[in-house]
């Protein structure tokens, strides 16, 4: 007995829905591509700079963070990060006994190198400029941020400075200062500036900066490619982006140094 004939399916159904499936695909390949060209934009743009100590803004992990001891320390085999110990000072500390010093322990040191006059806009060297490696500015514009790091770059050139030249831009608020009505952009803008002049240089540039500064004034998604100095005076230091050194007191004890001096944590790649 023949079979009976059936008519054959029409394929229009069965193209339409393998073009729906490919157009599903290629959409989904789209938004892939995008989010992936999205990260790695994002990625250059706050990737840390290029240095030879091989910082960058580490996000602390509060449970590793020692405070117990003469100093604090932090050692993170996860992210292959160990502290250094070290202090910042400046004319105020008067005359330092730097063998003392060393043999307290302490790793290196950041001395101020000079200053911009709150009222009068004039730079001034520190009285211990010789060893410096840090400036305090009071600039209103790109243009004057630039000056401050052309004035450090002569004052070091000769030294041998291997660790951050650090830009650090306060408010005073003892009296009126020439800064007084800085915006947040501008002073985002002064940083930006004096830290490619001193990259340009070849040196590595650091920002100094506070909670209330990092929420307030500075744009630190602008910033972050930067190392940055981070002063929080409480245990567990938290800045979005994170820190590539931490000032975390003023009221530190070092042999070697006349009364309080401040204490800070660079952290650095763990030896292999």
């Amino acid at each position: 007995m023949s079979q009976p004939l059936y008519p054959r399916r029409p394929q229009r159904r069965k193209t339409q829905k393998t073009r729906r499936i490919a157009l599903l695909i290629l959409v989904l390949l789209i938004v892939i591509a995008a989010a992936v060209t999205a990260v790695l934009v994002y990625r250059a743009q706050h990737s840390i700079i290029k240095n030879d100590l091989g910082l960058r803004n580490v996000a602390l992990d509060q449970s590793l963070l020692e405070t117990g001891g003469t100093y604090y320390s932090y050692q993170s085999g996860s992210e292959n990060v160990v502290s250094s110990v070290g202090i910042d000072v400046s004319t105020y500390q008067g005359t330092i006994d730097w063998q003392a010093v060393k043999n307290a322990g302490v790793d290196y040191v950041i001395v101020r190198a000079a200053y911009r006059g709150y009222e009068t806009g004039r730079i001034v060297p520190d009285d211990l400029f010789a060893q410096n490696v840090e400036g305090f500015s009071q600039a209103l514009s790109e243009q004057e941020a630039v000056e401050e790091a052309d004035y450090l770059l002569e004052l070091i050139q000769g030294y041998p400075v291997d660790y951050p030249v650090v830009y650090d831009q306060e408010e005073y608020t003892a009296d009126q200062a020439r800064t007084d009505g800085l915006t947040g952009e501008q002073a985002t803008k002064n940083a930006l500036a004096f830290c490619e002049r001193i990259y340009d240089a070849g040196y590595i540039p650091m920002i100094y900066t506070n909670n209330d500064w990092a929420q307030n004034m500075y744009d630190m998604e602008q910033l972050d490619h930067y190392p940055i100095w981070y002063a929080d005076y409480t245990s567990s230091p938290d800045l979005s982006g994170g820190f590539a050194m931490w000032q975390y007191t003023d009221e530190g004890q070092v042999s070697g140094v006349q009364g309080p001096v401040d204490l800070n944590l660079l952290f650095l790649p763990a030896a292999s």
